[in-house]
């Protein structure tokens, strides 16, 4: 349980990113690679060309590899798929341009828009306070649910 309002905020931002903001990638990752008709179609034509590079550069990592390319048959869905891993597919495998910086503000394309949950996201996988002031956190909040 948090012990203050600072560490409050943090497990707010944290739920954010980690539990609403992947269903939000989600649709947008739906829509470019069909679930059921264009998802294994799209990984497997481009295993070798674009994702078997990415997976040597660690880029995408062996647990990731392993949801795209099931060891056991059987269906791959984006339902097991992380916000890292949908972003990291739109970015390589469609025209959608994501970037490693946070975008302005003014920038409301869907490619800023995931841009900005992808710095977001790792901003804070990355961040050793376990703390956020209320001024940042409503920034953060705001910036991100936009």
């Amino acid at each position: 349980m948090a012990e203050s309002k600072e560490e409050l905020n943090y497990l707010r931002i944290i739920s954010l990113l980690y539990k609403i903001a992947p269903s939000a990638v989600r649709v947008k990752f739906d829509k470019e690679f069909h679930p059921t008709r264009g998802l294994e179609t799209v990984l497997k034509q481009d295993k070798f060309k674009i994702l078997d590079p990415l997976k040597r550069k660690r880029i995408i990592n062996q647990v990731q590899w392993d949801l795209m390319f099931p060891p056991k048959p059987g269906t791959v869905t984006s339902s097991k798929f992380d916000l890292t891993l949908m972003i990291c597919l739109i970015r390589h495998l469609t025209p959608i341009q994501i970037g490693d910086i946070l975008p302005l503000k003014s920038d409301v394309s869907e490619g800023a828009d995931l841009s900005r949950l992808k710095y977001y996201r790792n901003m804070f996988a990355h961040r050793d306070a376990w703390t956020l002031t209320s001024k940042d956190f409503e920034t953060y909040w705001f910036d991100i649910c936009q």
